[in-house]
């Protein structure tokens, strides 16, 4: 073969290469897709003293576990919110009601371990042992790696929305109690809790709102033992939605209550009782598990969960009910 013939052939192949006639092998990699929504779980009171704290060392032999035996399904949920009515401690002194509550500290890991990662701290029984002992639950809550929402230790901290971020959503939490205790109220320099009756209430949910995507605002107000809100709850609810909030969760009456779309935010009266020890009536041992899908783009959808607790206070059962689109007004 000349010298200009292989040159020409060198030439070709550097023009046209042919292709190898290996296999390539192409890796493939599966990525899941981050959900569009976050997928929440709001709860009614919870109370481990008294009645529960009896049947528990009765029955259970002082495993507080024992209560949520039932409850797996809190464990599917991004977040899951509830009401600790009264104080995890072993500090403080009796103010003397016999409606005192003063929960074991114990409960505070077995809460974490059922599931619960955020609880409400504003309610009228936070003072029932003191100062002393709520600042001590606060600190146990926050060593135990459990935010809360509705009081701190001191003003600034009680005002500032607790932030949890999933899927990329910046949920906000602020709570507040409309029934007392007002002595309890934080200051610059004590803790304590949120109060509705505030001069800066639209102010600080105005400004909890403007920090998150949406704003989830507790309160705890209400009639005891009535299955309608009243004028004060609507009032409260309505004004919470107009400065910003989402979702409004209620508690305090220890029964279920109605449900309500308000604009573009949906709002639950009071979900009853989720571990309580007031045995004495049907819709007491009751409560609600309520379901919130809330998507990127603000729609949502709510699926009712009715909850029933045994003789033992325990959680006997959690009714899965059928998933609903909130339609907005």
């Amino acid at each position: 073969m000349s010298k200009k013939i292989y040159i020409f052939i060198i030439l070709l192949a550097l023009l046209f290469p042919i292709p190898l006639l290996v296999e390539e092998k192409i890796k493939t990699i599966e990525t899941k897709a981050e959900p569009d929504f976050i997928n929440m779980a709001f709860e009614g009171d919870i109370m481990l003293d008294r009645g529960v704290r009896n049947s528990v060392t009765k029955n259970f032999a002082g495993d507080y576990s024992q209560l949520f035996k039932n409850a797996d399904i809190l464990k599917k949920f991004d977040i899951v919110f509830a009401n600790l009515e009264g104080t995890a401690s072993d500090k403080g002194k009796n103010a003397g009601s016999i409606y005192s509550f003063h929960m074991d500290p114990a409960v505070i890991p077995v809460l974490k371990g059922a599931g619960i990662n955020i609880l409400s701290v504003a309610n009228n029984h936070v003072a029932d042992w003191g100062l002393k002992a709520y600042v001590d639950n606060l600190a146990r809550l926050k060593t135990a790696g459990i935010p809360y929402a509705g009081g701190g230790q001191n003003k600034t901290e009680a005002e500032t929305p607790t932030i949890i971020i999933k899927h990329g959503i910046k949920i906000g939490f602020l709570g507040f109690s409309d029934v007392g205790p007002d002595y309890m109220q934080a200051s610059e320099t004590r803790a304590g809790i949120l109060s509705a009756k505030g001069p800066n209430f639209d102010e600080i949910i105005k400004n909890a709102a403007a920090q998150v995507d949406f704003l989830i605002v507790s309160f705890h107000f209400g009639t005891e033992y009535k299955t309608m809100h009243n004028k004060r709850q609507e009032y409260l609810a309505h004004e919470a939605v107009d400065d910003g909030a989402k979702i409004v969760i209620g508690a305090h009456p220890h029964v279920v209550e109605d449900f309500e779309t308000y604009k573009n935010s949906f709002i639950a009266y009071s979900l009853g009782n989720f571990i309580f020890d007031q045995s004495w009536s049907e819709p007491t041992m009751k409560g609600m598990l309520l379901e919130i899908k809330l998507y990127k783009n603000g729609e949502m959808a709510v699926t009712k969960d009715p909850t029933q607790l045994n003789s033992f206070f325990q959680l006997e059962k959690i009714i899965e009910g059928e998933e609903e689109k909130v339609v907005f007004e």
